[in-house]
Parts: structure tokens; C-alpha cells; sequence
């Protein structure tokens, strides 16, 4: 009986260490297909809007001066920059990568734990293309590329949302949320990859005059 248990509990152990392998999380480097293509990615976003750097999301156009005739502010999709990061899992390998394309990018809003009572806000898929160059032995391959973050038709939702009186905000109708990216393509050779990365961003009225 004795023996027994401890076998059981070895193979408890055993179970346990296979299953703490196989994570990985949102934004890690590694990258599914690696093993197909031999190349890993890794990739970081940062909001873009009016041509600066910045993760707050204005869902809300105000008018900046009464004119006549009056001034508002620009409204327009919230855009983010992507940057990749391609290398050989083996930079020894004497097999070629292959140049690699993102065909389409799906990003899923999570609200974060501070804003649990805000609006949800409905995942984007977009089919874009993306051209990352095969990384040699010799290093690797970094490649920009313009994505959305938050587009027009998602912001005047949220906004429309937040002044129902049905979901929570702070002031200047602020929630916080995560943007994740997942990135889908091909290799030249026909084989299928995919990587992530994410973001934390805000939303609400914020003054873009």
C-alpha cells in the first residue's frame, strides 16, 4: 500500500512538471510555428495618434474653439506601431528560413482589474501585410509596421457606451484596458506561424486640441 503511494505521488510530480512546460503567455518570444519555420519572433506595440507616441485613447471629439466657424478636434482611428523581431532558433542551421508574411492581426480588448465594470469593446481582426526578411546566422531581422490599436467605429461605441448610465468610469469617462495582438502568416515555403504582443492602454475624453 505503501509502495503504491509513492508511486502515485511521483507521477503527480512527474504530471505537474510536463504541464508547467507547456506555458507561454501573451507577448512572450517565443512564437507558434517556430518549429516549422525555424525562426522565432518576438514583437512589442505602442499607441500612435497624431504623430506621437501615446496609449490614450480619445473616444470623445471636442470642440476646441467656437469660431465661427467652429474648430474641432482631429477624430480618427487610434493607431499603434509594431516592432518585430525575427532570429534563427539555430543561427548553425544550413537550412534556409524563408521570408516570412503577416496576412492578418486580431486584437482582443481585456478590461483591466481596476475597470472591470466598463464597456466591452469587440475584437478587431485586420488583414494587412507585413513583410519580415529571413534572419541569417549573422544576426536578426527587425522590421516596423503601422497596425490600429482602437479604430473610429470602436471608439464612438465606447463613448456611447459610457454615457448610458449602464457601465462604470472615472473621471473624463476613463477605463483601462489590455489590447492583445496575436499576428498570423506564412513563411515563403507555405508554413504557418503566429506571434503575440500586447499593450496597456486607457480610454476616455482626453483634449487632443
Amino acid at each position: 500500500m505503501r509502495r503504491s503511494h509513492v508511486l502515485l505521488t511521483l507521477c503527480y510530480f512527474l504530471l505537474a512538471g510536463i504541464l508547467a512546460g507547456c506555458g507561454g503567455g501573451a507577448g512572450s518570444p517565443g512564437s507558434q510555428g517556430s518549429g516549422d519555420t525555424g525562426v522565432e519572433i518576438a514583437a512589442s506595440v505602442i499607441g500612435t495618434y497624431k504623430g506621437s507616441d501615446t496609449n490614450s485613447v480619445d473616444a470623445f471629439q471636442n470642440q476646441c474653439s467656437a469660431g465661427p466657424p467652429p474648430v474641432l478636434e482631429v477624430f480618427t482611428d487610434h493607431g499603434a506601431t509594431v516592432s518585430i523581431t525575427a532570429s534563427l532558433i539555430n543561427p548553425r542551421t544550413t537550412v534556409p528560413a524563408g521570408n516570412l508574411t503577416v496576412e492578418k492581426y486580431k486584437i482582443e480588448f481585456i478590461r483591466s482589474n481596476d475597470s472591470i465594470g466598463a464597456p466591452p469593446i469587440e475584437t478587431d481582426v485586420r488583414y494587412d501585410t507585413i513583410q519580415i526578411p529571413a534572419p541569417t546566422s549573422t544576426g536578426t531581422t527587425q522590421v516596423t509596421a503601422t497596425v490600429l490599436l482602437v479604430d473610429l467605429i470602436r471608439k464612438m461605441k465606447y463613448a456611447d457606451d459610457v454615457t448610458s448610465g449602464t457601465f462604470s468610469f472615472f473621471s473624463s469617462y476613463l477605463n483601462n484596458y489590455t489590447a492583445i495582438y496575436t499576428f498570423y502568416g506564412k513563411n515563403e515555403f507555405g508554413k504557418d506561424f503566429s506571434f503575440k504582443a500586447q499593450l496597456s492602454f486607457q480610454i476616455g475624453n482626453f483634449n487632443n486640441c
